[in-house]
């Protein structure tokens, strides 16, 4: 008869405790592995997916961040693509515009699932996102979100695509929740500038109309007026225009005016003056190399964007451009208060005598400082707003194209700040062309000896020297 073995049984048990700790070990790491994975995949996928794209694809401005955060209705974008079939650039956009608000969201419609979902709404095509917000909606097509250079085509015969997938979304956005229509007169009949295309287009694709309005003929200042813009007048105002202006003015009208300081408008400058603005005498100078284009004249300024409620729409790092322009003085002991838009370096002055100067040179008497070129004027009481930009060629295609649409993208933002919402959205284009990579002829020689001959030998002596120290182990 065997021997009860108690050390037996006391190992046994000992295994037995020690596999059932590992046990249950092993099944709270898997439940702490789900749970973070399940985390993880509710987090905003702006916070779980990196965007390495060199032309940061899926990285959204801060004029798309901000106008999502200031929406206060649900609108629901519909991608209308085949499943398996979807553009992941896209889906990966909308997954960010989702990630920034409560109030959009985004749904795929397969059109062979759905195969009349898209007859009820206008343009709407597979490959398009429809934003609908209540009875509102727009469509962005394909082609709006992809296109093709085609001045590089007819120039090079490549085919090179931009992403433009932020801008057109942004704008649709902007034009779905609008809640109200908004109406910009352009003022004429004193030689103004007409807005280029760039404007125009920025200012239509925001659900913002435009007209045409000569107080002269027309006698009166219409009622569904929002806001007026005065484009560089080579004339003044007339006594009747002025005392129009000035009472629309006073009365809590919106107005944008852009001047050219070398015309005399004195009638104009006393509207402008009722507002607690006046010229800083002189052309500004910008001594700051990092104020105006290189090779280009001190007098091309490329003003400071002051960071405010007013120019929030401006993207990070955006320009501006103002080229021969004259400050502007406020006084702060009236009903208005002021903002400052855009502003010269510290280091910028005034040349009082530019009409007779030779050089740039600054005279002893030149005042010298910050200037504000770009102004804003606000009375809470009446509820004014007025916008005075001391540059005459701020609203010219060719200067905004110089910036990227950087002076469109201010022009949409005074307008936001008429009209007391976000409106309008000029984002540029993203390249999906990958840059090369170029290695220069004397790195290729070195980078060849490196890797041929330097690492082969470091690899095989460090070898040779672990194996000794273990022998002598």
């Amino acid at each position: 008869m065997k021997k009860f073995d108690v050390k037996s049984m006391q190992g046994s048990k000992r295994t037995l405790r020690s596999g059932s700790y590992a046990a249950v070990l092993a099944m709270a790491v898997l439940a702490v592995v789900i749970l973070i994975n399940l985390v993880v995949q509710a987090l905003p996928s702006k916070w779980t997916e990196f965007d390495i794209s060199t032309s940061s694809l899926f990285t959204l401005s801060d004029t798309s961040k901000n106008l999502l955060h200031e929406l206060n209705s649900d609108v629901t974008a519909y991608y209308l693509a085949e499943s398996g079939q979807e553009d992941t650039n896209i889906t990966r956009l909308l997954d960010r515009y989702a990630d920034e608000s409560s109030h959009f969201s985004w749904q795929q419609r397969d059109p062979v699932l759905y195969p009349t979902f898209a007859q009820q709404y206008d343009g709407a095509a597979n490959g398009s996102v429809v934003l609908v917000c209540g009875d509102n909606y727009r469509v962005v097509g394909y082609n709006d979100m992809y296109q093709m250079d085609i001045e590089t085509y007819y120039t090079t015969g490549s085919q090179q695509y931009t992403f433009e997938a932020e801008n057109a979304l942004t704008s649709a956005l902007a034009q779905a929740s609008r809640t109200s229509a908004y109406k910009l007169y352009q003022l004429t009949g004193h030689g103004e500038l007409a807005l280029d295309s760039d404007f125009t287009d920025t200012l239509t694709n925001a659900g913002v109309t435009t007209e045409e309005l000569n107080l002269t003929t027309a006698g009166s200042i219409p009622d569904d007026a929002d806001s007026l813009l005065l484009n560089a007048p080579l004339a003044d105002l007339t006594e009747a225009e002025a005392a129009l202006l000035s009472d629309y003015v006073a009365n809590g009208g919106k107005l944008l005016a852009v001047t050219d300081f070398t015309t005399d408008t004195p009638r104009l400058d006393e509207i402008l003056q009722s507002c607690g603005m006046t010229r800083q005498d002189g052309l500004l100078i910008e001594a700051d190399a990092n104020h105006y284009p290189y090779g280009y004249p001190q007098t091309y300024l490329l003003p400071t964007v002051q960071s405010n409620e007013i120019t929030a729409g401006v993207g990070s790092g955006m320009m501006v451009y103002t080229p021969i322009a004259q400050g502007i003085v406020k006084h702060e002991d009236g009903d208005y208060t002021f903002t400052s838009l855009l502003s010269t370096s510290s280091t910028a002055y005034s040349m009082e005598n530019y009409a007779t100067a030779e050089t740039a040179q600054k005279a002893d008497t030149d005042p010298e400082g910050s200037f504000d070129v770009a102004l804003a004027a606000e009375n809470t009481t009446t509820g004014t707003r007025v916008v005075w930009i001391n540059c005459p060629n701020f609203l010219q295609g060719t200067i905004n194209q110089s910036v990227s649409g950087g002076n469109a993208q201010l022009l949409g933002s005074i307008v936001n700040w008429f009209d007391g919402e976000q409106t309008t959205a000029v984002i540029s284009g993203k390249s999906l062309s990958a840059a090369s990579l170029s290695v220069p002829n004397n790195m290729i020689v070195v980078l060849g000896v490196l890797f041929t001959l330097v690492l082969p030998i470091v690899c095989v002596v460090a070898g040779l020297v672990i194996c000794v120290i273990r022998r002598r182990r």
